[in-house]
């Protein structure tokens, strides 16, 4: 769901947006709590939820982060180019899932004859990205794209916002204190709405404060924050475990979630980066749209699986299935959709960007030697 960011950080050649593996370790932890999340018979110790929460944080703090540094480089925000490369990392594979949900639903009609009349209420929510907002009468299938419905209205309304507004300290204080005194106020009514656009805006609002703030930076450069970081985690974790449906705990890890990130992405040598950063966990991590939009239909059908052949398993090993069987799915898409759409929408903002520069160019604007 996040990592289009991650690519054009390795596009950038400002020291400050170099790729940082220790993000896709992050994202490798996350998956893992969100799988287990939907694994039936997982015991009540484990609250896979908040998996998506520290997502949304790093979602917000990337994608602003990477906004402000084309700002900062070109004195503008080419919006045109972000939404092109946005569609073609998010669509083309979210659509193809949502194919494969359709197929099992209306074909194979996996989960019984209520999951093809759930798909047909559902599917206008999912094929419009919304389904956030649908009702309970469309049924829980492909109900994890909730998160995506959320983070789609972010991407689409928050670049644009900081087009208009730019990034003033004040007006950054009074959002971040408003939203956040809205979101604890809404999080009872409108829980997952609230709790995905606080986690986001927390993320958005944390880089915008950093980015402009040198001493700052400096601080987090030398700072070891991170297990500090991580043991606020998991007291937070502990009380989310009280309530799983207490949103304002969500809000609490998405905030520390934040904090994490920028801790780690200014100060690579502590500990806790070296840890995330390594191979096996980058890897995964790189692999993390297509194993979230694929893990429960694995879930689904490493379950229909087992009971077609009587086999009763332990939780534990129903996960450690569905996660391999989900890596595996993830890296046929990654390499035979995903990397192709991304690099397809990457050509067409490179061509758009120098077809803009040629026109210039002609019209004498400036010269070969200036450009």
């Amino acid at each position: 769901m996040i990592t289009e960011a991650a690519v054009a950080l390795h596009a950038d050649q400002d020291a400050a947006s170099r790729y940082r593996p220790q993000l896709d370790g992050v994202r490798a932890f996350c998956i893992i709590f969100t799988v287990l999340n939907h694994v039936p018979g997982t015991p009540a110790i484990i609250n896979g939820s908040v998996g998506v929460d520290i997502f949304f944080a790093l979602s917000g703090w990337l994608i602003t982060w990477l906004l402000l540094q084309e700002r900062k480089r070109t004195g503008s925000l080419d919006l045109r180019s972000f939404y092109i490369r946005r569609i073609f990392r998010i669509l083309p594979l979210y659509l193809v899932v949502l194919a494969a949900y359709c197929f099992v639903a209306y074909v194979l009609h996996l989960g019984g004859p209520s999951t093809s009349r759930e798909m047909d209420r559902a599917f206008a929510y999912l094929a419009t990205m919304n389904s956030e907002y649908r009702p309970d009468s469309a049924g829980n299938i492909y109900g994890h794209a909730w998160t995506l419905g959320i983070e789609e209205k972010f991407y689409l309304f928050w670049p644009a916002l900081m087009l208009l507004a730019g990034c003033n300290r004040m007006v950054s204080w009074a959002l971040a204190i408003g939203l956040a005194i809205l979101f604890a106020y809404l999080a009872p009514h409108f829980g997952l709405v609230a709790r995905g656009y606080f986690g986001l805006g927390f993320g958005a609002l944390l880089a915008s404060l950093v980015h402009r703030n040198a001493s700052l930076q400096g601080r987090l450069a030398h700072l070891s924050l991170g297990w500090a970081i991580l043991a606020a985690l998991a007291v937070a974790y502990a009380a989310s475990l009280r309530d799983i449906y207490d949103y304002r705990v969500n809000m609490v890890v998405s905030a520390l979630g934040g904090l994490l990130i920028a801790t780690i992405w200014f100060n690579a040598g502590q500990g806790v980066s070296r840890f995330l950063s390594i191979r096996p966990l980058a890897f995964l991590g790189r692999l993390t749209y297509a194993l979230y939009l694929i893990h429960v239909l694995a879930v689904n059908v490493v379950i229909a699986g087992l009971q077609k052949l009587g086999v009763s398993l332990h939780w534990s090993a129903i996960f450690a299935i569905t996660y391999a069987v989900a890596i595996v799915g993830a890296i046929v898409l990654h390499e035979i959709l995903e990397k192709p759409m991304i690099t397809a929408g990457r050509r067409i903002v490179s061509r758009r960007r120098a077809a803009g520069k040629d026109l210039v160019l002609s019209n004498g604007l400036i010269s070969p030697e200036q450009s």
